[in-house]
């Protein structure tokens, strides 16, 4: 099972973070969380809002995987037109997804103003371009039906969304007003202390080997020390097959790539912005710099698996597209690579895994974790609380034929299940 380093590359990790302690000794709990990035700590913050015993542990640093190595978008739909995803999922099932990225914003935007974290947080909505007239109608054909569900998007001028050197690379522009960004470590460390302070035992450096359910309770194995709780949650994303290798062929690894420029002495992006059906996404920071990412589908076979070093191709075609929005150049300060956990239908697992056992997953956000994962463990809470959760009804990982014969037979991880 991969680590994460010590301290990840991204732009986001260039002021130091506060330091969670290994697990080193034997603690209880309700719930045990593992995995320490955008589910696991909102789901931690949400738990102990309902005044649980919470126990969270991280391989890693704490928000040192896909959370911090992400562009920080707050979005509401998927990269995808409207009209395709109603293709995958049927009406319901599209739906479904932009009301959970709507909820996930009203959820992230409450918790930063309940606790007062200082997270360079904004919503200006954010910008759709289309490279070609095929993906411009597509987006245009949306706009009604993405009207009639109550997500209103409007096409805008191309010169409003980058500058008029560059609008000749793109075919059309959209706008979606509510969206919104911000610096996902700040965010995750601030909800994360916050839980701390009230009672969560929090422990990165603390990678799970292994855990099993005996006399009615979990017992996990995380370094040097032991935590049990009544209930377990998997909030691993790409990783959770290391834990569960039930979930391979549901949840695979998928890298994604970017790089971080110096400050520029003018706009642009105005907005976070996805193009190309979001395989190539760019956000201008508030010190001007300019975070810029994607191009994977030039190399989808070699953008699979658990590597998280930059390559020379994906690099290298993020500058071409960094030279379109920027041909007098600029310097670029960092690269940085993350994985992420992609579901087979594209839609997240979260729910029960095994209810018997009280094991439950979160996990294969399909690279829009941080526009859905926040809004999906509220529900999930809910659901471990043994209530109803409609808002992730679409996403049980039940729906899968490979889980449903199992779902009451998942008493160890680590190593491949006993059933």
């Amino acid at each position: 099972m991969f680590t994460p380093s010590a301290s990840p590359a991204s732009h986001w990790w260039i002021e130091p973070q506060p330091p969670f302690p290994p697990l080193d000794s034997e603690i209880a709990a309700d719930v045990v969380i593992v995995g320490g990035g955008i589910s696991g700590i909102t789901l931690a913050w949400t738990l102990i809002e309902h005044d649980a015993k919470v126990a969270l542990l991280e391989a890693g640093p704490l928000a040192g995987a896909a959370s911090a190595r992400n562009a920080g978008f707050l979005m509401a739909s998927p990269s995808e037109p409207y009209v395709e995803q109603i293709e995958f999922w049927g009406r319901p099932g599209a739906r479904a997804m932009l009301e959970t990225g709507r909820r996930n914003h009203e959820r992230i935007r409450s918790i930063i103003q309940t606790l007062g974290i200082e997270c360079d947080y904004r919503a200006a909505g954010s910008a759709r371009l289309a490279r070609d007239p095929d993906e411009a109608e597509a987006l245009r054909a949306s706009l009604p039906l993405l009207q009639a569900d109550g997500f209103p998007m409007r096409e805008m001028p191309v010169a409003d969304a980058v500058p008029g050197d560059a609008a000749s690379g793109f075919a059309a522009a959209f706008l979606m007003a509510e969206d919104g960004e911000l610096d996902p470590v700040r965010f995750l460390h601030g909800v994360a202390r916050a839980a701390e302070a009230r009672g969560a035992r929090i422990h990165a450096g603390s990678q799970v080997t292994a855990a099993r359910w005996s006399n009615g309770e979990w017992e996990v194995t995380a370094g040097a020390g032991i935590a049990r709780a009544r209930a377990l949650v998997l909030a691993t994303n790409a990783y959770s097959p290391s834990l569960c290798p039930a979930l391979t062929p549901l949840i695979v690894p998928r890298r994604g790539q970017m790089l971080s420029t110096a400050p520029l002495s003018r706009v642009i992006a105005p907005r976070p912005t996805y193009a190309h059906g979001g395989y190539q996404y760019w956000r201008q920071l508030p010190d001007s710099r300019l975070l810029i990412g994607g191009w994977r589908d030039l190399d989808l076979d070699g953008e699979s698996g658990y590597e998280t070093e930059p390559t020379p191709m994906i690099q290298g075609a993020i500058e071409r597209g960094l030279l379109e929005l920027v041909p007098e150049g600029v310097a670029i300060e960092r690269r940085w690579a993350g994985t992420m956990g992609f579901a087979r239908d594209g839609r997240p697992l979260v729910g029960w895994l095994d209810p018997t056992h009280h094991l439950a997953l979160c996990a294969g956000f399909t690279g829009h974790g941080m526009g859905m994962a926040a809004a999906c463990t509220r529900d999930l809470a809910e659901l471990l609380s043994w209530k109803k959760a409609p808002g992730i009804i679409t996403f049980d990982p039940g729906r899968f034929a490979e889980l449903q014969h199992g779902r009451d037979g998942f008493v160890t991880l680590g190593v491949p299940a006993v059933r």
